[in-house]
């Protein structure tokens, strides 16, 4: 109630005042840690091409879950968190760590074949697959305009891998032979099949909520990708390290794997999930220029259109999620 003896000027402007700006400093801290968790995994798929060159891709693969299972035992440790998480989401941690394991399998395939640009805006296709498995497993919506972003994805995807029998030969990098060019093709399909584990894993994530600390999914997902790995590594063969370059190759895949990881949980703890989300068109950036300069890997106009198409449709479904949720 207001009287005479109350303050002109309410003692709650102060603090709402302060609370506000603290939450707005939080928020960018939020997206500082997205942009630079975009940095780690995008200086992971680095290391994983540079990498494939001297080691198949499920050794890369074995090599980096268990840099992740000894650094997520580690962090339990210090968080005081038990590895094995609650017994009533163990089942749904299995699932994860199951799904996360072939999506990774898969992408780090496609990388060591394609170039590293064109492999990693393939698999930023996840997002699209996520909303679409959402509806359908989830019970979200998913709308005519959900819809017309996935199909420009598509395109997208389309401009990206340029099949022949719509762009010819005429690329010497994509048809140099036949061979080449199956072998690109079945990358293709890796970085697509990894994006819809990806999904999988994903909603898993959501449907688990609260119920296991992000420190329990790293563990399970470097304890089960330790367990599938060595199943592709007796097929494609192993190849034992030689030298402090190549051990330290494959130790970077995985610490760097691990940073990006921990960014990005921070980052989404702490920053709003739209411009969260444009933070994400960050990993396709740092892949281009990494390709670019470091590789020297020179993309032409159809990828270039390609990925850009992906990033803005990606990126405006994200936005529109984010948008609708709150409304």
């Amino acid at each position: 109630m207001v009287n005479e003896q109350s303050p002109l000027i309410p003692h709650s402007t102060g603090s709402s005042t302060l609370e506000h700006s603290q939450n707005r400093q939080r928020e960018l801290a939020g997206l500082l840690c997205m942009a630079l968790s975009a940095l780690g995994f995008s200086t992971m798929s680095l290391f994983v091409k540079l990498s494939g060159a001297s080691f198949p891709s499920f050794e890369i693969v074995f090599a980096r879950s268990i840099v992740q299972l000894v650094l997520g035992l580690i962090g339990c440790h210090f968080l005081g968190v038990h590895p094995l998480g609650n017994p009533k989401v163990r089942p749904w941690l299995v699932f994860r760590g199951l799904v996360g394991s072939l999506g990774l399998a898969l992408f780090f395939y496609s990388i060591t074949q394609l170039p590293l640009a064109d492999a990693t805006v393939i698999f930023f296709l996840g997002p699209m697959f996520t909303a679409i498995l959402a509806a359908i497993v989830l019970g979200e919506s998913f709308t005519l305009f959900d819809g017309i972003c996935s199909v420009m994805c598509l395109v997208g995807v389309v401009l990206v891998s340029k099949p022949e029998f719509l762009f010819g030969n005429g690329d010497d990098d994509v048809a140099g032979n036949g061979e080449a060019s199956w072998t690109r093709i079945i990358a293709i399909l890796c970085s697509l099949l990894g994006a819809v584990m990806s999904a999988f894993a994903y909603c898993t994530v959501r449907k688990i909520g609260r119920g296991a600390s992000y420190m329990v999914h790293v563990v399970y997902f470097g304890a089960i990708s330790c367990i599938i790995s060595p199943i592709g590594m007796w097929f494609q063969g192993s190849i034992m390290p030689s030298g402090v370059k190549e051990y330290s190759s494959l130790l970077l895949v995985g610490v760097t794997a691990f940073i990006g990881q921990c960014l990005l949980n921070q980052g989404l703890q702490m920053a709003p999930a739209g411009p969260g989300t444009l933070m994400r068109m960050n990993d396709v950036v740092f892949a281009f220029l990494f390709g670019i300069f470091i590789l020297h890997e020179y993309p032409d106009v159809y990828s270039v259109s390609g990925a850009s198409l992906i990033v803005l449709m990606t990126t405006a479904l994200g936005l529109h999620k984010w948008w609708s949720h709150r409304r």
